[in-house]
């Protein structure tokens, strides 16, 4: 009986042990967002990067003024220069009097400069993508200019700058010139294939930061070889599909009129017997609403609205083209998906022209791409008309 209390003490004991890294909270420094930019590029061909850290101070964020009534920051950006992204979060430990945790990081901005040099990007990545600390859910996008700049942002409405990023990232849902948040679980598996993507683009102004491009990146060196933005993006949301919400202005009879997208889909065939001139259908189906229109006309004249439609359609069909002429003329890579409609359904040709499609022969810029579309509107909302003939 003894030594069954004695184990059964000894299991009490574990019981009421802590865990062996606990630390008090008050210690930790939780980092919610972080920049990588180009300090220097070595003659030796190595690089040298800056990376900055944004620690939450969280007694300012409730008690945001000192008692002589000046402001206190709720944020502090921490910043180290090295060759190694996760050597520099290790050096933040001798920066500031708080342990570095990660485990709350909301986005990663790197720099274009980073990101134009051919395999830099994935290299200093990779550090996020491993650290066990880190999430998978952390938003990734890509600054035009300085990151550590766009840290530095001040809004009236959120006191964190990385926070107030991580909300407009999801803004994506109401406008067709912005792209879903690229995070970095999805952008782990874009690294270790040979397909060409998109990350959001951020751009610096007057103080404020903008959301609203793209960076186009080669999927074979990992590098941004250019941007897209305003219709062109328009275009290639067209193309991918699955849209629930969207704006479009387009002029009939000389006035100007805004179709509300409620749906849009694509349909894509690809014929590629012909690998010197693989034939590329894309079929995009729209349905909507006229959100606002200028002009006296009556939306209730059945031969008014069709050709509003076919107006409508010509219009997908005109930003649709010219964005695939942007990529195969001047970005001269696929970063539509269409090299996996070709893996999956055509994977023997595909073995055949791999190689070559992005790269070697660029098979793509080759390719002859027929783009219809077909757009519905559904209401007209509470007015049929904008004005009577009087008005005018």
């Amino acid at each position: 009986m003894k030594r069954f209390l004695s184990i059964l003490s000894c299991f009490t004991l574990l019981l009421l042990t802590g865990c062996w890294d606990e630390l008090p909270i008050d210690e930790r420094g939780f980092v919610i967002g972080s920049a990588l930019d180009m300090a220097d590029k070595n003659t030796e061909g190595t690089y040298d990067i800056t990376l900055t850290s944004q620690f939450v101070i969280a007694g300012n964020l409730s008690n945001p003024t000192q008692d002589g009534g000046e402001d206190q920051a709720a944020f502090k950006n921490i910043s180290a220069t090295g060759q190694s992204s996760f050597q520099l979060s290790r050096e933040m430990l001798g920066l500031i009097n708080l342990i570095p945790n990660y485990e709350h990081l909301k986005i990663l901005i790197v720099s274009s400069d980073i990101a134009r040099e051919p395999n830099l990007f994935s290299s200093v990545v990779d550090g996020f993508i491993r650290d066990h600390e880190m999430r998978r859910g952390i938003k990734v996008m890509v600054s035009e200019g300085d990151a550590k700049d766009v840290l530095n942002i001040q809004t009236e409405t959120e006191p964190l700058p990385s926070r107030f990023i991580d909300k407009i990232m999801e803004n994506s849902v109401k406008s067709l010139e912005l792209i879903e948040p690229v995070r970095i679980g999805q952008l782990h598996r874009y690294l270790l294939d040979e397909d060409s993507y998109t990350l959001p683009l951020l751009t610096l102004s007057e103080d404020n930061v903008k959301y609203e491009g793209v960076a186009v990146f080669d999927g074979k060196s990992d590098h941004q070889v250019g941007t897209i933005s305003g219709d062109d993006l328009k275009g290639f949301r067209l193309i991918k599909g699955n849209i629930s919400n969207g704006m479009l202005l387009f002029h009939i009879d000389g006035q100007l009129m805004i179709y509300e997208m409620n749906a849009a889909k694509s349909s894509i065939k690809i014929n590629a017997d012909n690998p010197d001139n693989v034939k590329i259908s894309i079929s995009i189906d729209t349905e909507g609403a006229i959100a606002e229109m200028f002009g006296s006309r009556s939306l209730l004249d059945q031969a008014y609205m069709d050709k509003i439609e076919k107006q409508i359609a010509e219009k997908i069909e005109q930003i649709v083209t010219h964005t695939v002429e942007i990529a195969q003329q001047e970005l001269e890579i696929d970063f539509f998906g269409f090299s996996n409609i070709l893996r999956e359904k055509h994977y023997d040709d595909w073995k055949k022209m791999k190689d070559d499609w992005d790269h070697g022969d660029k098979l793509f810029t080759q390719s002859t791409v027929d783009v219809s579309a077909n757009a519905i509107v559904r209401t007209i909302g509470s007015s049929d008309k904008a004005k009577d003939k009087g008005m005018e």
